[in-house]
Parts: structure tokens; sequence; C-alpha cells
């Protein structure tokens, strides 16, 4: 769900000219987080969800891949595991903290502090440790950060021995087994480890693609062109076949191999999008910090969306349609411009930054 990209919140860091930013990566990211926003936000409709879920996940994971591989690679050890602790796993806990802040008082203010939606004060602290599925129910979308982390740590300690292309093909025979096997079997890992198989293979594919940046970056306008109405309309055909997708929830949809193929697919479509897109600055700005809009998306929407109910200012007609979604997703875009301002001085850890 961010992307954050292997190193997440060092996103800043990693290059420090613009000679070395892949502007297409990072509006690409942009879009797999808008994306996501919107699959979060009242009003989409289900034929949305179903197209979206198909392989924003999965897109994640793969820039992810690519830009760890291509900017961040280092050798595995305690340093290495200890800075993905503090770009992914603090703004975790952060994150979920503040997520827990907001759900104490509102069940203060709704009168039931003795318990929230059935569940005691403590009961989200399990979650926090499974952070996976219905779990995490103080702020689902967290849990693409312990899935990445474990994922990152395993997916480096692998890469020390074995090539990107190597750890691609065998965790392809991994993750097609497991999405037909473990779904059946109605268990949970703790700490997204029953993501593991899955975001393992799409790193490892981002990583062996890092391979051809060059020569992605190279290509004509025309290829792009031409390229991107045919995998718009195999990704929008096999996504249709496969039927609903949840990674976060272990649904695969009706195949494993569709869904394999439908992930790629859109990938390779999105990167044709921010071809055409990589110029417009807003858009790099987004990618750029999408742990921040991944962490608090949720909580804006928590938000609005009470405030409104309570006040009236915007009629009830317009919440959970479509226009009410896609206006609800802008102001909690927006809404990270001032956020960043001020936790880069205040609480730069939790966007995975060192405090200057």
């Amino acid at each position: 769900m961010t992307t954050a990209a292997i190193t997440a919140g060092r996103v800043d860091t990693i290059a420090s000219t613009v000679a070395e930013r892949e502007w297409q990566i990072d509006v690409a990211k942009a879009l797999a987080i808008i994306l996501v926003a919107l699959g979060h936000a009242s009003g989409m409709a289900p034929a949305y969800k179903l197209f979206a879920y198909s392989f924003h996940v999965p897109l994640f994971f793969v820039l992810s891949g690519w830009v760890g591989e291509r900017f961040g690679r280092r050798a595995f050890g305690r340093k290495t595991v200890g800075k993905l602790a503090r770009t992914l796993l603090i703004p975790y806990v952060s994150f979920f903290l503040v997520a827990y802040g907001y759900w104490i008082l509102s069940a203060v203010l709704n009168g039931t502090s003795q318990s929230w939606a059935g569940h005691p004060w403590w009961h989200p602290f399990v979650g926090l440790l499974w952070a996976n599925g219905s779990s995490l129910y103080v702020l689902p979308a967290l849990w693409f950060l312990p899935a990445l982390f474990v994922a990152t740590v395993v997916y480096l300690a692998l890469r020390e021995d074995l090539s990107a292309a190597v750890l691609a093909v065998c965790s392809l025979l991994v993750v097609w087994a497991w999405t037909r096997w473990f779904p059946g079997l109605r268990l949970r890992l703790p700490f997204a480890l029953d993501v593991l198989p899955v975001a393992l293979f799409f790193i490892a594919v981002g990583a062996w693609l890092s391979r051809f940046a060059e020569r992605v970056r190279a290509l004509p306008a025309v290829v792009w062109v031409v390229a991107f109405p045919v995998l718009a309309f195999a990704w929008g055909g096999v996504a249709a076949m496969n039927g609903q997708v949840d990674v976060n929830n272990l649904q695969f949809g009706k195949s494993s191999l569709l869904f394999l193929i439908a992930s790629l697919l859109g990938t390779a479509m999105t990167l044709c999008i921010a071809y055409f897109m990589q110029g417009w600055r807003w858009l790099r700005w987004i990618g750029a910090n999408t742990l921040l809009i991944l962490g608090t998306h949720t909580l804006v929407f928590l938000v609005v969306t009470s405030v409104v109910v309570r006040t009236g200012v915007i009629d009830r007609k317009l919440i959970g349609t479509p226009v009410w979604a896609l206006a609800l997703c802008a102001f909690a875009i927006a809404a990270c411009i001032p956020m960043r301002a001020v936790l880069v001085r205040a609480a730069p850890w939790m966007l995975g930054l060192k405090r200057k």
C-alpha cells in the first residue's frame, strides 16, 4: 500500500541531484498512493476496487525493489537492518500510536470509553504485532510497512548469495504455490509474514528490472504511446477475469496465475502513464511523500467526515459518492503539505528521517 521504497522515509535523501532522480518512478509511486487512498475513501464504485486492487500493492513492492536495488542497496548486516527499522518500523509504530490516540478519543466522545466496537483499550496493540487483515483496525493501511520491512530484510539476506534474477525466478514458484495453498488454511501469521512470499517476488522483480533502467529511460515516446493501450487492454481483461483481489486479506482472486499476470501488467501500464506525467511537479511531490500520505490519509478521512456529519456544512447526501471520495483524497493529500513541514522539524523520525 506506501510506495514506500525499500528505504521508505529515506526517499528524500536517496538522490541529491535531479540527474540521479528517476522522476518516472516517483510519479509511478504517486499514482500508486492515489489509487490506495481512493480505495480507502467511501464512495468509489465496486468496479474501481476490483481493478485498482488487482495491482496497486504489487506495484508498490516492484517500485520498492527497483529503487532499493538501484539507489539503496547495501551489504546485509545489523547496520542495514537498523536503518530499515528506522525508516519503516519507527514510522509504523508512530503512526499507529497517533491512530490509537484518535481511536481512544473517539470512544470517549461517543461515551464508550470502556470499549470501542466491543474491544477493550489494549486490544489494538494485538493488531500492532500481527499487522495484517482486520487486526490492525485502528489504521489498516499501515500493514504495508512491516510487510515491506520483513520482505526487504529477507531479500537483502538472500541477495548476498543470489542474483535478483535468480531470486525472482525462485520466488515466482514460491508465490504461485503459496497463494494457491495458504489462504485456504484461513490462518494469519504475525507481523505480515503471510504476505512475505508475495512481497519478496515483486521486490525481486523490481530489483531485476532496475538493471534495465537506462534502457527504459532511453525509450522514445512512441514506444510508450503504443505500449499503453495494449497493456491497459490486457490488464483490464485479466483483472476482470480474476475478480476481486486484496493482498492484505490474502485474497488473490480466482487464480494465482491471473493475479500475478494482472499485477505485472498493471505495473507496466502505470509506468507508461508515469512516463507522460513525470514533468508534473505536484505528482513528484506526492511520490516523494508516500510514507506520510500512507500514514495519515485514513485519519484525515475520519476527522473530515466526523466534522461534516456533526456540523452539517456539506449536504450529507454527498457522503459516500465518487465526488466525495475524490474531494476527500485531494484534501488528505493537500493536508500533508503542512503536516510534513511540522513533522520534519518536530518529529522527523515519524517520516524515517534523522534529526538535523
